[in-house]
């Protein structure tokens, strides 16, 4: 069971129909439309533009849907469907992690799915028979948590930020963070918190996030990104200061400070992701991003 807990002060919520009530700061959050709302006024004021850039774009690369198939399917990508070979992407981590760090078998483990756009994780976990508590800042309906309504699964759904989590204080076994690290701001803060509703053996797994050798190659891929975006929808989508990106070198310091010790599962992408690298070398240009799924834990 994952309980709920004030994302502000941390102490645990009274939950009377649809709306939960912290016992010490008299905070309420609602739910709506199944969806349990986590953000405060100001908070929401300061995702606004990121959340219109992040749809706009989304909408633009023809993401969104209202056909149930096709949420369930993934991660499995629809023939012809929208970004197939990102969801390629999706299926070839997720067969990692279902073989080697996450199975059917007990114990059941109580999971966060940060960044759980339209639930399609906290859907798998729950079909194997785990407790899945899906969180992100999107609720839209075509590519969402309010999507989630097409799966045959039940799990929780919160609009939250990863940094303030709705999570009750050592109380969860494993925090994902599905191809969302990298927005994150501060990555030790974030990090941190993940650390906080964790229990003191539970493990961080990291999937879908760009890893670069070098902090240059990162940061050009980012004003790449933000100059392609400024000419196709007029935007930088730069409203939130996120990292991007990860190298080697950050998860050794970010291990070092927080007392983490990181495990890679390498995972076969293949042969176009393979040959990126060496294509780029030839080319001259700078190093693509690397996907590797990795798991934090603790240092005992």
């Amino acid at each position: 069971m994952i309980v709920l807990a004030c994302p502000s002060c941390h102490i645990h919520l009274r939950v009377e129909g649809n709306v939960a009530t912290c016992a010490a700061c008299a905070e309420q959050y609602p739910t709506i439309e199944g969806i349990g709302r986590y953000l405060s006024a100001e908070r929401a004021a300061n995702f606004a533009a990121f959340l219109h850039d992040y749809t706009t774009v989304r909408l633009a690369e023809g993401r969104a849907s209202d056909d149930p198939t096709y949420f369930r399917r993934l991660p499995e990508p629809t023939p012809g469907g929208p970004m197939a070979w990102q969801w390629q992407l999706r299926r070839h981590s997720w067969q990692t992690i279902r073989r080697q760090i996450i199975s059917p078998a007990p114990p059941v483990l109580s999971v966060v799915d940060i960044g759980a756009g339209v639930g399609w994780l906290s859907n798998r976990l729950t079909e194997l028979g785990h407790i899945a508590h899906a969180v992100d800042l999107t609720v839209d309906a075509h590519d969402g948590l309010g999507a989630a309504h097409h799966f045959a699964t039940e799990f929780v759904r919160s609009q939250a930020e990863m940094d303030a989590l709705p999570i009750a204080t050592g109380s969860v076994d494993v925090v994902f963070y599905n191809a969302s690290l990298h927005y994150s701001c501060d990555y030790s803060r974030t990090l941190s918190e993940a650390l906080r509703v964790l229990k003191p053996a539970g493990r961080i797994v990291v999937m879908d996030s760009p890893i670069y050798h070098h902090r240059s190659s990162g940061e050009a891929m980012i004003a790449e990104r933000h100059a392609d975006f400024e000419a196709r929808f007029g935007s930088r989508s730069d409203s939130v200061p996120s990292v991007g990106y990860l190298t080697a070198d950050m998860l050794t310091e970010l291990g070092a400070e927080l007392g983490l010790r990181w495990s890679r599962y390498r995972t076969w992408y293949g042969w176009k992701w393979a040959w990126k690298p060496w294509r780029a070398r030839l080319r001259r240009k700078r190093e693509p991003s690397r996907f590797t799924v990795l798991v934090g834990q603790r240092r005992r």
